[in-house]
C-alpha cells in the first residue's frame, strides 16, 4: 500500500510546525500512523524538537531545501517508513523556498509513484502578513524580491491554507480568502486555525490525489536566489546557568525575544521567524516560543517548568538583514535577558549565513524533465 505524502510550502512563521504537528495528532487519532520531517537550511533545529516531543517518529532534512536534498529527504522518508510504516508523511519545506511542484511532488510521483501518493501541494499562509505584503505584491514583477518569492509560493500551490484564523474577525478571515481568490483562481482556498486544533477543511483537501501536471510555475531562479539571500540565518545555542537563584525560563524567551523584535523594528529589518527553546538540564522540561512580527509579542508555544537553574537554549533565527546585524542583535538580546532574570549565557556553538543559489536536484515540468 502506498504511502501519502503532504508537502507544506509557506513564508516563514506562517506556522507550518504547528500545522503538521496538530494534523499529525488529528490524524493519529482518527487511527492513522503518521511520520513527520522538518526542513531547514540550517542544522540544530527547534522544529524537530517541538515535533519529536509529540512523536518519536520525526526525521529531518538539513542544509538546503528538498528541492536541493531531495535524496536526503528519500532516505529520511525511507527510514521512517521503515520504523513504523507510516500511512502518512507529512513534510514541512524551508519557509524561503519554493517551485516545489516541479522539484519534489513531481519528481516523487514520476520516479516513485508506486510507493507514494501525493497530496495536493499546500501553501500554508500567515493573513496577518499576506495582507501586510498585499500592496507589495500587487506590484508584481516591480515589487521587492522577498515579495515576489513569496507570491511564487502562492502560485506554486494547488492548495492555499489560510492558518491563524483565531486571530481575526469573520469579516478580516473573508477579505483575505477574496483576495487570495482572485489573485490566485488556480487554487482551492481553505480556512482553518492549528493553534485551536480547527483542521478538518484542510485534511479534507489532502485526502484527494494530486497529479501536480497542470502547469509550470514561470519563475526566475537567479531572482528567486536573491530573494532567499535577502535573508539572513542564524543558528545559536546556549548555555544558560542561574547566577544567584533560579530564573522562570519563560521570562527569560519573552525578554530575548522582545529585545530582537525591538531591534528589528528599530532598524527596519523584516522578521521572518525567530525560534526559542529552552530544556533545562535537571528535569529536561522544554520551554518554546516564537515570533514571527516585530511589531507583535512572541507566541509561547510550550510552557516547561516554572523555574530552573540552568540548561541549554537553542536558537533559529531569521530575519532580512546581513548575517553579522543579527548576530549583534542576538547578542544584545541575550545581555538583556539576562540581566532581566539574574542569568549568566554562554553561547557553546553558532553559524550565521546567507542561503546559496538553489539549485534542485530535478526539476520536473510538463511532459518534461530537466536537472540543475
Amino acid at each position: 500500500m502506498s504511502t501519502r505524502f503532504v508537502v507544506l510550502s509557506g513564508f516563514l512563521g506562517a506556522g507550518k510546525t504547528t500545522t503538521m504537528t496538530a494534523a499529525a495528532d488529528q490524524l493519529r487519532t482518527a487511527g492513522q500512523r503518521v511520520a513527520v520531517v522538518t526542513n531547514d537550511q540550517g542544522v540544530d533545529l527547534v522544529d524537530t524538537a517541538f515535533a519529536a516531543k509529540g512523536s518519536g517518529n520525526v526525521g529531518e532534512v538539513t542544509g538546503g531545501c528538498f528541492c536541493c536534498r531531495f535524496e536526503d529527504l528519500l532516505t529520511v522518508m525511507s527510514q521512517l517508513i521503515r520504523r513504523t510504516s507510516p500511512d502518512v508523511i507529512i513534510a514541512e519545506s524551508v519557509g524561503s523556498c519554493t517551485d516545489l511542484t516541479a522539484t519534489v511532488v513531481r519528481p516523487l510521483t514520476a520516479l516513485y509513484g508506486d510507493e507514494f501518493v501525493t497530496a495536493p501541494m499546500t501553501t500554508v499562509v500567515d493573513p496577518i502578513r499576506y495582507l501586510r505584503l498585499l500592496p507589495d505584491l500587487d506590484r508584481g514583477e516591480h515589487g521587492t524580491d522577498i515579495a515576489y518569492l513569496y507570491r511564487k509560493q502562492l502560485e506554486d500551490a494547488a492548495v492555499i491554507a489560510v492558518n491563524k484564523t483565531d486571530l481575526l474577525a469573520p469579516d478580516e478571515i473573508h477579505t483575505v480568502v477574496e483576495s487570495l481568490t482572485h489573485r490566485f483562481p488556480h487554487a482551492e482556498v481553505v480556512t482553518y486555525s492549528a493553534a485551536t486544533g480547527q483542521l478538518t477543511p484542510l485534511l479534507d483537501t489532502w485526502t484527494r490525489q494530486h497529479t501536480a501536471d497542470d502547469a509550470d510555475l514561470d519563475i526566475d531562479y537567479q531572482r528567486y536566489g536573491t530573494a532567499e539571500a535577502r535573508l539572513a540565518w542564524l543558528d545559536r545555542t546556549l548555555d544558560l546557568q542561574a547566577a544567584h537563584r533560579p530564573f522562570d525560563p519563560t521570562a527569560w524567551i519573552r525578554t530575548f525575544l522582545a529585545a530582537m523584535a525591538r531591534g528589528s523594528r528599530e532598524e527596519g529589518h523584516l522578521v521572518g521567524h525567530v525560534k526559542l527553546m529552552f530544556q533545562d538540564a535537571t528535569s529536561g522540561a522544554m520551554t518554546k516560543a516564537s515570533l514571527i512580527d516585530s511589531g507583535q509579542p512572541c507566541a509561547v508555544d510550550l510552557a516547561g517548568t516554572p523555574t530552573s537553574s540552568g540548561g541549554r537554549a537553542v536558537l533559529n533565527a531569521r530575519v532580512a538583514c546581513e548575517p553579522e546585524q543579527l548576530e549583534r542583535l542576538a547578542d544584545t538580546a541575550a545581555q538583556e535577558a539576562d540581566q532581566d532574570q539574574g542569568v549568566r549565557s554562554r553561547p557553546a556553538s553558532q553559524r550565521s549565513f546567507k542561503p546559496g543559489q538553489p539549485r534542485p536536484t530535478h526539476r520536473m515540468l510538463v511532459g518534461n524533465a530537466t536537472g540543475q
